[in-house]
């Protein structure tokens, strides 16, 4: 761990230095990029760059603020402060700057226990949605399961293991690990705190799509099922299930961030003046099934493929 934060803060104060030696030289490169309709939101892009850069350097030193001036039963309650206010501060720039519109249908799923989240997973964007729309609405922690890669930032690496979360390696080589550790995430979980999973394991894009039909045949069924999702990965959300403490289950349906799932969108305006719509459901503890709980996820995956598509439909981007 002291290497790699060692690697990661020394990264952060070589990035900014360059970031401000070069930042004439950017604005004029940038402002000649945006004149070309496939670069034309490079301004919007690099302003949240470097807006990202100084969320970085701001959250780093409440972190340290917190530690220095708190006693340690506090620090729980004001590094979640700094995580809602991180994702709070960060999702306003992105809508401001992108001119977003958010539209949140079902709400009444937001009242009742604490629960198992699941949500869909379709850009860079979407990371925020269920903290904010979900757990800071409920003014509740939100434990989150988060791919080892998200370490390589420093807020998140520190403010992330500040927290209790889990991070995990996607790439399969210790599932039954990742599938202890997330298990016990759910299991540890307070009365006041709700969990939440990706069930894709990473973002949906068409190409994701298309390369599992082309490396696992197996798959085919699944994928023609689900054309606006990935095949759930079933092994961190059994576990979870079979560790549940008495949470409910909580879907999260969203579309219109399809336009940013990754920089190039961001610089081509796919993000622009985007709709983006949000739909919650929930399933009361009592209802979740202990038996054929697979066919169960996917029927309610096929509820999240038909959600999707209508929300798709709804801000006119169906496919």
């Amino acid at each position: 761990m002291f290497q790699r934060r060692l690697l990661t803060l020394s990264g952060l104060v070589l990035l900014t230095t360059l970031a401000i030696v070069l930042l004439p030289l950017v604005v004029i490169i940038t402002l000649i990029m945006s004149l070309m309709p496939k670069f034309r939101t490079t301004p919007q892009a690099l302003t949240f760059i470097y807006g990202f850069l100084g969320h970085e350097w701001a959250g780093l030193a409440r972190f340290l603020f917190v530690l220095i001036r708190y006693p340690k039963h506090e620090h729980m309650d004001k590094n979640r402060d700094i995580q809602f206010w991180w994702a709070q501060s960060l999702f306003n720039m992105g809508k401001r700057l992108y001119q977003l519109r958010i539209e949140v249908t079902g709400t009444e799923a937001l009242a009742g226990n604490s629960a198992l989240l699941l949500s869909r997973h379709s850009s860079m964007g979407d990371t925020v949605l269920p903290l904010l729309f979900f757990g800071k609405q409920r003014s509740e922690g939100l434990r989150y399961v988060l791919k080892q890669e998200l370490r390589y930032l420093p807020c998140l690496d520190i403010g992330g293991h500040r927290l209790p979360n889990v991070f995990v390696d996607r790439s399969g080589t210790d599932s039954a690990k990742a599938v202890k550790e997330v298990s016990q995430l759910i299991a540890t979980a307070g009365e006041d705190e709700s969990v939440l999973i990706y069930p894709e394991g990473t973002r949906f894009t068409q190409k994701k799509h298309d390369s599992l039909r082309s490396r696992h045949p197996k798959l085919k069924d699944q994928l023609d099922r689900w054309p606006n999702l990935l095949p759930p990965r079933l092994g961190g959300v059994l576990g979870m299930l079979e560790a549940n403490p008495g949470k409910d289950l909580v879907f999260l349906a969203h579309a219109g961030f399809e336009g940013s799932a990754d920089i190039h969108d961001l610089l081509g305006g796919g993000w622009l003046n985007q709709k983006v719509c949000l739909h919650f459901w929930r399933i009361p503890y009592r209802e979740i099934p202990r038996e054929n709980v697979d066919e169960f996820l996917f029927k309610e995956w096929d509820k999240m493929q038909t959600t999707v598509v209508n929300l798709l439909q709804k801000i006119g981007t169906a496919t």
